[in-house]
């Protein structure tokens, strides 16, 4: 490492201590010269939990095994949660696990502490739904000869949010922006759109309709009233959509009621 040489005399008085920071500081930064994947564990079979772009700065921190850097990430990711582990104000419950996959048997991202932002932003296949997570994660690049291996491996979570629907011919209202934290911004949720009536479990439903997940449990009640009609909305009934909308707890917090905006057929 080259240090300048106006700071020599600065250093000299400083002592060793200084020299030892400044190079520390030096060698915790470096730019990646291609693509680069980065994995959740040091195994180039492991979860890939994102593709860096060449000429991205890292910060390597702690130690890894030979043929690898361990690097921190800044999020916002996208992640999977247990229905049971959201909480009626819509938060992830403390010491949920966070997958990097909608399933209890995939890598597990992290582990909810108190003080991470992470919100809600659609359904996913079983009992899961997708967060986007603001944190700052640790994974793994390979160097050297281990950088020449190949991953083929999906991506687990990205740092880009999904795009808002594109809205063909089936769409009924307007697309909205699905960006910012505002407990007001509009969020993409999928499911079954389904009638809430039903005569014996459900007789006087608080809305008419409602989102099911996969296995036709309740994900929340649906109000149209916003949307612009300019289809039937039983064109929607008993199938798979796309609903871009505002999310809140119902008067006894018991449920959760999507104010949808636009509705698309999928």
């Amino acid at each position: 490492m080259k240090i300048n040489a106006a700071l020599l005399p600065g250093l000299r008085r400083l002592g060793l201590a200084a020299v030892l920071a400044l190079s520390a500081a030096h060698l915790g930064a470096d730019t990646l010269a291609a693509d680069t994947a980065v994995f959740i564990q040091t195994d180039p079979q492991a979860a890939v939990i994102a593709r860096l772009k060449a000429g991205t700065a890292v910060t390597v921190v702690g130690t890894a095994p030979a043929g690898w850097h361990r690097i921190e990430l800044s999020g916002p990711f996208e992640a999977y949660v247990q229905r049971k582990d959201i909480s009626k104000s819509l938060d992830v419950i403390d010491g949920a696990s966070i997958y990097t996959a909608p399933s209890k048997t995939a890598a597990v991202l992290s582990v909810a502490q108190k003080g991470d932002k992470a919100e809600v932003v659609g359904l996913a296949p079983g009992d899961f739904c997708q967060i986007k997570l603001e944190k700052t994660l640790q994974g793994f690049i390979a160097v050297g000869e281990m950088a020449n291996t190949p991953a083929e491996n999906k991506l687990a979570f990205s740092p880009v949010a999904p795009a808002a629907p594109a809205g063909p011919v089936t769409t009924v209202g307007r697309p909205v922006p699905l960006n910012g934290n505002s407990a007001d911004t509009p969020r993409l949720f999928a499911g079954k759109l389904v009638l809430a009536r039903r005569p014996i479990l459900n007789p006087n439903p608080l809305y008419d309709y409602q989102l099911v997940d996969t296995s036709g449990r309740r994900f929340a009640y649906v109000d149209t009233r916003r949307l612009l009609l300019t289809d039937k909305i039983e064109t929607y009934i008993d199938r798979d959509i796309s609903i871009t909308g505002t999310v809140r707890n119902t008067v006894d917090g018991k449920d959760l009621v999507i104010s949808a905006e636009s509705m698309v057929l999928k």
